[in-house]
């Protein structure tokens, strides 16, 4: 963690990301750099890119995009999570650079140097903002967590599955984890 005398701003991670190569994300004025991705996180994201394609983008409810994309939201946050998306009725969110907003759905998958930052930064940031639904996808533990029904800045609902993840906010959305685990490169 790094010392600094004030809070980033957005103006900020974007000088430092024209002279970085890095994953920077901004959480509360705090800067943090995410590592590169392993191959199974690189994996259990193409597979799931798969199904969001499915539910999302031939059934017409909305749009989603894989990282690096920015997400803007209102207090000095912008983060770039694995996978994010936004259901039609909210379109007006996506901008040419990124969204900017609060969008309807996030998926982070969690490697070792990240799951703190997955499972408590951001899934408290998330519900401070409204985040309809997080899916937290952990390779290791081989399970997903989905965190729903934000109120008052905290989840109400947390589920953690370790067989069969059904979305509660997009229609026809299912993971089988035995298959997003698997430990075999797609044919």
């Amino acid at each position: 963690m790094a010392i600094q005398s004030r809070s980033l701003t957005f103006d900020d991670l974007e000088r430092m990301r024209e002279s970085s190569n890095d994953r920077l994300e901004l959480i509360d004025g705090e800067l943090f750099v995410t590592p590169s991705p392993t191959t199974i996180h690189q994996r259990v994201i193409r597979r799931l890119h798969r199904l969001l394609e499915e539910a999302i983008i031939e059934a017409g409810i909305g749009e989603f995009f894989p990282a690096p994309y920015d997400v803007k939201l209102a207090d000095g946050s912008i983060v770039q999570p694995d996978l994010v998306a936004v259901l039609t009725e909210r379109f007006a969110l996506i901008a040419t650079d990124g969204i900017e907003g609060v969008p309807d759905f996030i998926v982070e998958v969690v490697s070792p140097s990240s799951k703190t930052h997955d499972r408590v930064r951001k899934r408290e940031l998330y519900a401070r903002h409204g985040v309809s639904e997080y899916w937290l996808v952990d390779p290791d533990a081989r399970n997903i967590t989905i965190f729903s029904d934000p109120r008052e800045g905290q989840f109400r609902s947390e589920r953690a599955i370790n067989d069969m993840a059904v979305s509660e906010l997009i229609p026809g959305l299912s993971v089988d984890l035995k298959a997003l685990f698997a430990p075999f490169p797609d044919a």
